[in-house]
């Protein structure tokens, strides 16, 4: 097991956006560190359920959690997606079922769902599922 408090994130690829989860992640989820496991569009891929794909992401996130002790996982969507160039209301639902997707692997994590702003860097929580 790494050292550290980890948490994960599976973040767009957007460089606009991986510093302001980061950022996030380490103050709200007091980690030390967060494992980015980076996707185009990953609300998209997550709630439209693309086989390989989130096998693929599912993967990494298990790598995390069992390898890291990661506490906790974040999907992550934003405006301006070029791998999901939807709009936001579309976004916050993907978020929503993507979310649920995560909670059906039964891992000992918190899940949230996040916002960015790339205009203005910020990040807000629009869902988030405790531990049972």
């Amino acid at each position: 097991m790494a050292e550290g408090k980890f948490a994960t994130a599976i973040n767009c690829t957007d460089g606009r956006v991986q510093e302001p989860v980061i950022k996030w992640m380490k103050e709200h989820c007091q980690v030390e560190y967060v494992d980015m496991i980076t996707e185009p569009g990953p609300d998209g891929i997550m709630a439209k359920r693309f086989p390989e794909a989130v096998a693929a992401i599912k993967n990494r996130v298990l790598i995390s959690v069992e390898k890291h002790g990661s506490q906790a996982v974040a999907l992550v969507a934003h405006g301006d997606c070029a791998g999901n160039p939807v709009s936001e209301e579309e976004h916050l639902g993907h978020l929503r079922r993507g979310m649920e997707l995560i909670r059906s692997w039964e891992l000992p994590v918190d899940i949230a769902g996040l916002w960015v702003d790339v205009e203005t860097g910020r990040v807000d929580a629009v869902a988030v599922i405790t531990r049972d």
